[in-house]
């Protein structure tokens, strides 16, 4: 099978296109003939190490033997023992961590979950990370039925589902922010109201907010406080910069020490991949209320633009490599 590969760590400069053995499933895995695999910031920081505290999960020294890419669709073509509610020649989608950029992929079980039926396989596979982060991030700063909802970051990969999964789980009202050249899409998602940060500080937005779901991190929860509600709920999910060590751990952390003196609640959370809540994204897929917009499709051997793609960020959704 071709498959992206790299051993060191650095741009993508450092990957290459190789032929190699498709993997075999172990207990509690399924084999993927896969279709199409999209790329999320995760990639670049682990690749790169930036920041270097990626080197505690991929290896301190190296990134050991890795085929890039976390998420997947693709078509179970073989079943490792002990594996129940899948079978061969089923349609999958889900996160694996490692090897979604390569023609054949293991998966555990755990993992993945019946493809959105109404969905391509590059739809299927801009989906995983992205809703999974959002779900999980909103649901942890406690969103329910009626919630006031901020999303900061709304045009990315993470941000454009959460409009979307923010509306499904019951939000009275979704503001997006993000550049005035993304809104129009944006409102079109479901999103109340755009909040173009190019002209207009979030904080100055003169609305208060149950969940703030921050995906960039650049505003400090000082200012960001006074436009959440007291028994509301920050969320920082991701961002941009924060140095060599933390990456962007580091507004995440000052966030959480500032939580208490600002008086505001502060959620810290990985997202976790599991099957369960990628049945329930499936869902909200096949009944129209969740749809994933892919920024530009491509091919197993355009890895590298795609890349270089990803690292310049401003990606107006997600980033898909066709495996297959």
């Amino acid at each position: 099978m071709k498959a992206v590969v790299y051993d060191t760590y650095g741009g993508p400069e450092v990957m290459r296109l190789v032929d190699m053995p498709a993997p075999l499933p172990q207990k509690g895995q399924v084999r993927i003939a896969n279709r199409a695999a999209s790329l999320n910031p995760y990639d670049w920081h682990v690749y790169r190490a930036d920041p270097a505290l990626a080197r505690s999960f991929s290896g301190w020294r190296s990134p050991g033997f890795r085929v890039l890419g976390a998420d997947v669709a693709g078509v179970v073509d073989a079943v490792g023992p002990g594996v129940d509610g899948l079978a061969v020649g089923d349609e999958v989608y889900g996160e694996i961590s490692f090897g979604g950029c390569a023609q054949f992929c293991v998966a555990d079980a755990s993992r993945i979950a019946h493809k959105p039926a109404g969905l391509s396989f590059d739809e299927a596979a801009a989906l995983p990370m992205g809703a999974l982060t959002a779900l999980q991030g909103l649901e942890t700063a406690g969103i329910r039925e009626g919630s006031r909802v901020l999303i900061i970051g709304a045009s990315g990969g993470v941000g454009h589902l959460g409009v979307q999964i923010a509306k499904a789980l019951g939000a009275s009202r979704v503001v997006a922010v993000c550049s005035g050249r993304n809104a129009a899409w944006v409102r079109e998602l479901g999103a109340d109201r755009v909040v173009d940060y190019v002209r207009e500080e979030v904080a100055d937005c003169g609305e208060q907010f149950d969940v703030v779901l921050d995906l960039v991190t650049t505003s400090s929860l000082r200012d960001l406080a006074r436009i959440i509600a007291p028994d509301g709920a920050y969320a920082p999910m991701g961002g941009v910069g924060g140095g060599w060590l933390l990456g962007p751990a580091s507004a995440i952390l000052r966030a959480k020490a500032l939580g208490p003196i600002v008086k505001r609640k502060v959620v810290q959370l990985t997202a976790v991949p599991n099957a369960a809540d990628l049945v329930r994204v499936a869902g909200w897929v096949d009944e129209g209320l969740v749809t994933p917009r892919i920024d530009t499709v491509y091919q197993l051997d355009g890895y590298g633009t795609a890349l270089e793609r990803l690292e310049g960020g401003h990606v107006a959704g997600k980033l898909v490599v066709r495996t297959a």
